[in-house]
């Protein structure tokens, strides 16, 4: 056994036990959705099953049934259970299929209410499962399977461009249509592209409603498409304007591969499969979610003691479609902790198998008790209001232990209580002191296949147990806390992790950061230079100038040492990866233990550093009984 630093702290313990209450059984009527018009011929079934819904409430009702069937939800609004106590929602085995759209909505990460195909707020010991949920895939694809035929690069200025053949005709046929993203895959149509050759994969614009990049139809099946040109008809979403230039878009269709297989998706955030907001003891279990826009799941506010059971995102059976959530699996903008999946499966969606934050906010001091956000989001970015009570953390993430009420909000500058603390750095980090991402149990479950994914924990307390990771294209674990100058501010601190008994198999992690890819990787990114979206602008004109002159005099933000620790990586398999198993950066108290390095079929290059262990900055480490099988 190898021991750097001092006497080795505390064993991380990881999410504590904790039951999430069931429905108490109390009597009461049941409310069954076909006396309110549910029907196979009905297109507007959500309106059916929301007056059902609403006649439970009225009476008291403790259960709500629908029946064997598949049933449209055409146009209109979603299905909401809000403010029920010890209820059950029941699907009987039903599918419903989705097909709904809103205006566009020009900020990408941000948050509609009232969007979702369903909402679930403000429930007490609440049960919903038992069906399937789909998209409308026949007139209203969400993305579709091709083939590039053929590529032109040429000299002039946007005038390049790539032809690629559908599967089949496009219900949408000749009208325009958005293209979001380009993404290649295998060419058997399972997956992700597993043989090292990923190609390039480009993001033409993610918010809801944007057009993408230029394209025009040849045939029913032939659709030629410009990167990173702005198309002159459709809704342009400025904040992704950056993106487009004559050299993106000659350099992006250099690297088209002729005769791949990709995916062409029309959609990326909004709308979401569930949102579940503010509820205390809140199951969905034996739900297949096949496809949605946006998020698969998205979970806000005060949530509390909630579990995901045999809840699955992947392809309905029999259907090899191009995707299933068209962003996130599982996105937990903000919650007040204590949740579990367990026995799930993920699998074809777009971007993160999970992704568990709390969102804040960087600020700097203006004056004894004001700040002024700085981050291009600003203070909408948030939930802060007046009186919430924010907690500070230094530049580096170090806990400055200072607590104060949010007095008055103008524009982008926030007033407190009381005086703050002295400014170390060039900001605070603002976090919201009544939210926290912790305790957290994963427990079984499978996530793979995959075109780019991460599986981001940004918190405190928790463990996966017994998960396989894999085959995919993209990192399996991801152990982060960060803030951008410019996008993402997600995390508050991720300490007593503990990882057992996982299999991570054929992980093929594509996305380089700090110049290396990993299994499992955590680091405090402050901020993480190798963002793509550090390229936008900063609107802040001082901030902006400050940002240059440290990037020219080479500044770095080493994080606090308090903010990444107890980290346990215990009997887990690692089969075939291409880069480290695990790399930890500014990091203390992490133990390596009792794991497996098997290598029996790789499926791409393994890199020089493939199969090892790299620590940065850290302290306490322990490393013992590595075994490796060829």
């Amino acid at each position: 056994m190898e021991q750097l630093g001092q006497t080795m702290p505390t064993e991380p313990t990881g999410c504590p036990a904790f039951e999430v209450e069931q429905p108490r059984g109390k009597g009461g009527a049941v409310v069954r959705a076909v006396d309110f018009g549910l029907s196979e011929s009905n297109d507007r079934n959500h309106d059916a099953i929301n007056a059902a819904i609403a006649e439970a409430r009225r009476i008291g009702a403790a259960r709500v049934e629908l029946a064997p069937g598949t049933y449209r939800c055409f146009d209109g609004e979603g299905i909401f259970i809000e403010g029920f106590e010890d209820f059950t929602f029941d699907g009987c085995g039903a599918t419903l299929v989705f097909r709904r759209d809103h205006e566009p909505f020009d900020q990408q990460a941000g948050q509609l209410d009232g969007a979702a195909n369903f909402e679930i707020k403000d429930c007490l010991r609440t049960v919903v499962g038992n069906f399937n949920m789909d998209w409308d895939w026949e007139s209203d694809p969400l993305a579709t399977w091709c083939k590039c035929v053929d590529t032109h690069v040429d000299e002039a200025d946007n005038a390049s461009y790539a032809d690629f053949e559908l599967d089949s005709p496009h219900p949408k046929f000749p009208q325009p249509v958005p293209v979001q993203l380009l993404t290649p895959m295998a060419a058997d149509r399972s997956g992700a592209r597993m043989d090292g050759q990923y190609g390039p994969r480009a993001y033409f614009g993610m918010s809801l409603g944007h057009i993408g990049t230029k394209c025009e139809w040849l045939s029913p099946t032939r659709l030629r498409l410009w990167p990173y040109i702005r198309p002159d008809y459709g809704h342009f979403s400025e904040e992704a304007a950056w993106r487009y230039t004559p050299e993106a878009n000659r350099s992006f269709t250099k690297e088209i591969d002729v005769g791949g297989t990709f995916t062409i998706a029309h959609c990326y955030y909004g709308l979401n499969g569930f949102v579940l907001t503010a509820n205390r003891h809140l199951t969905l279990r034996d739900i297949d979610l096949w496809a949605c826009r946006g998020f698969g799941v998205e979970t806000r506010g005060a949530q509390k003691f909630w579990q995901l059971v045999n809840f699955n995102i992947r392809s309905k059976p029999g259907r090899k479609q191009p995707v299933t959530s068209s962003a996130d699996a599982h996105h937990v903008a903000q919650s007040l902790g204590f949740g579990k999946m367990v026995s799930c499966e993920v699998t074809m969606n777009q971007d993160d198998h999970f992704n568990y934050h709390d969102r804040t906010q960087i600020a700097w001091a203006t004056g004894p008790r004001t700040v002024e956000v700085v981050n291009s989001r600003g203070i909408a970015y948030t939930t802060f209001k007046p009186g919430t009570k924010i907690r500070l953390r230094q530049e580096d993430f170090a806990d400055t232990g200072w607590i104060g009420a949010i007095e008055k909000i103008d524009g982008e500058f926030v007033t407190f209580d009381r005086d703050l603390p002295a400014q170390t750095g060039m900001l605070f980090v603002l976090m919201d002191a009544e939210f926290a991402t912790e305790n957290f149990l994963f427990k079984d479950c499978w996530f793979h296949d995959t075109p780019w994914s991460r599986g981001l924990f940004n918190g405190n307390n928790g463990t996966f147990d017994g998960c396989t990771f894999g085959p995919m294209v993209g990192r399996p674990l991801f152990l982060l806390s960060c803030y951008t100058y410019t996008v993402w501010c997600e995390g508050i601190g991720c300490s007593n992790i503990v990882i057992r008994n996982c299999r991570f198999e054929n992980c093929l992690d594509s996305r380089m950061e700090r110049g290396a890819c990993a299994a499992i990787m955590s680091e405090i990114a402050l901020p993480p230079s190798y963002d793509p979206e550090m390229n936008l602008p900063i609107p802040n004109r001082a901030f902006a100038k400050r940002v240059a002159e440290n990037k020219a005099a080479g500044r770095q933000v080493e994080p606090s040492g308090d903010a990444l620790r107890d980290i346990l990586v215990e009997g887990c398999t690692f089969v075939n990866p291409r880069g480290y198993i695990w790399r930890a950066v500014g990091g203390s108290n992490l133990i390596f233990r009792d794991n497996k390095l098997v290598w029996d079929n790789p499926t791409c290059e393994r890199l020089p550093y493939a199969g090892k262990v790299r620590m940065e900055g850290c302290k306490d480490i322990s490393i013992d009984n590595k075994e490796f099988v060829e």
